[in-house]
């Protein structure tokens, strides 16, 4: 590790200045390694197709490119594979019921129970055992799908609301930026990529904020606020009422900083996001489900694991865990929404790396061409599985 030597003492860089080290000598050489970078939203695969996808371009893409790939996903509706779905005793297994049949709310959960619960997934690590992790008989009674991922790592449950993120690093191309160890892998992940995003996420949303705090524009014709648009007049700048500003404070100063907290990412003492990596000799993956929003009740699912961080303590899913809604979610901010942070991810990334953008098609090509297809991959080589409980 370099140091930093002041007035005769050796002083050790923070994980920060290492991160400027880096951006320095990426600066000194004029040149950055090149990423894939794959959006995936829009697609319409499901939780199990990304799982798939993940891991057959982490172990099979010939070029042996690093990676970043972003979305949403279905929790169970596949648009390629086909995968059963609980309960196993039915042939039918409710996967082909007419979509009007199906009672949802606004984010896609089911409200009926007489139907099975497809409005999440549960994933658990490839060493997880369901006993020990979900409360089995209420994911039973409910037929929720359940999926084991070929990464290491906790169990999560995933929805509509579920943001993707997934990097893909090589060794020989990354060199010494991050060695291919869990905790030096944490920290190249918040310091180059999830630290920046959310700084800037929190920038975006004080500007916002502070455009609402210098007025709102109207228009005004012979002394009277106008609506119309096919009439002249001045506009003039409103300052906010008092109980608009003190809201725009209060959401200002609420803003917390992204941060890493033993594994975790976090804002202040709350995780916002379930993550997991898997390392191969030469090469690894860090991916991270961030939660925008979740329904409760599907969180319910999980019990409080016996291995859990320390700063948790025994606080409930609902007591450690926060949405990305309640910091970003303001219905004011038409250009801040779920996608935002997206944005700013792949602004970070594209700091550290030349972004090369890539198509699903791309990445089937590469399974075609090695297997047959997705799902010869998903059925023979793919380490990710479905569960039966």
């Amino acid at each position: 590790m370099t140091s930093i030597i002041s007035r005769g003492l050796v002083l050790k860089p923070s994980r920060k200045h290492n991160f400027c080290i880096r951006h320095l000598s990426n600066a000194q050489n004029n040149t950055r390694p090149k990423m894939a970078w794959l959006d995936l939203r829009g697609t319409g695969l499901s939780a199990i197709e990304r799982l798939s996808i993940e891991e057959l371009i982490l172990r099979h893409d010939p070029l042996e490119r690093c990676w970043g790939i972003i979305g949403i996903h279905e929790p169970t509706h596949n648009r390629i594979l086909t995968t059963p779905l609980p309960p196993f005793n039915n042939d039918n297994n409710n996967r082909d019921r007419k979509e009007e049949d199906r009672l949802v709310d606004i984010y896609g959960h089911v409200n009926d129970h007489i139907i099975p619960n497809r409005s999440c997934a549960i994933i658990m690590g490839i060493g997880g055992k369901p006993e020990k992790l979900i409360d089995i008989q209420s994911a039973k009674n409910d037929n929720v799908l359940v999926i084991k991922r070929f990464s290491g790592g906790g169990t999560v449950v995933v929805d509509h609301s579920s943001l993707w993120t997934t990097f893909i690093g090589r060794n020989k191309i990354l060199k010494d930026s991050v060695k291919p160890y869990p905790r030096e892998i944490m920290e190249w992940s918040a310091d180059t990529i999830f630290s920046p995003a959310f700084d800037s996420l929190n920038r975006e949303m004080m500007n916002a904020n502070n455009s609402r705090k210098r007025g709102r524009q109207t228009l005004v014709f012979q002394g009277k606020s106008s609506g119309c648009s096919d009439v002249s007049g001045e506009a003039l700048i409103l300052p906010p009422s008092a109980e608009e500003e003190d809201k725009i404070e209060q959401q200002t100063s609420a803003l917390p900083s992204f941060q890493l907290r033993e594994n975790d990412y976090v804002l202040e003492e709350r995780k916002i996001g379930g993550n997991a990596q898997t390392i191969t000799g030469d090469s690894f993956l860090h991916h991270t489900s961030f939660l925008w929003d979740w329904d409760n009740t599907n969180m319910e699912y999980l019990t409080l694991p016996d291995k859990r961080p320390d700063y948790r303590g025994d606080r409930s899913h609902d007591e450690f865990l926060v949405r990305l809604k309640d910091h970003y979610g303001n219905t004011q901010h038409s250009s801040i929404n779920k996608n935002s942070l997206f944005q700013h991810v792949k602004t970070a990334a594209n700091a550290s790396f030349e972004l090369e953008e890539m198509t699903l098609n791309h990445v089937l090509d590469v399974a075609n061409d090695k297997f047959g297809g997705l799902q010869q991959w998903f059925d023979t080589k793919c380490r990710t599985k479905i569960v039966k409980l």
